[in-house]
């Protein structure tokens, strides 16, 4: 999905624009401030990704605990059929 950078040449306004596909890259846009037509594509800097472990750059090691899901394990399953079985008997009592 591509973005493009635009400046309205009657405003000179700088806006973004995506596009879900090259294909659907129109062949005039109009400025969201003004409606203006005459708009000038700008040249800007590509968004590059590496390929490295699981697609991330060595300054995104930091993060990778974040990013793990919690542990669940038996303990924890256990655990969670207990406090089911405690608000099923409460909802039955009435509590």
């Amino acid at each position: 999905m591509p973005i493009y950078e635009y400046r309205c040449e009657a405003c000179g306004k700088q806006f973004e624009k995506l596009f879900l596909s090259l294909h659907r890259v129109p062949a005039e846009v109009a400025c969201p401030t003004c409606q203006a037509a005459p708009v000038q594509r700008l040249i800007s800097a590509p968004a590059v990704h590496s390929a490295g472990e699981g697609g991330r750059s060595e300054g995104d090691t930091a993060d990778i605990a974040a990013d793990k899901p919690p542990v669940f394990g038996r303990k924890e399953l256990n655990e969670a059929f207990r406090t089911k079985d405690q608000l099923r008997d409460q909802a039955q009592s009435g509590e």
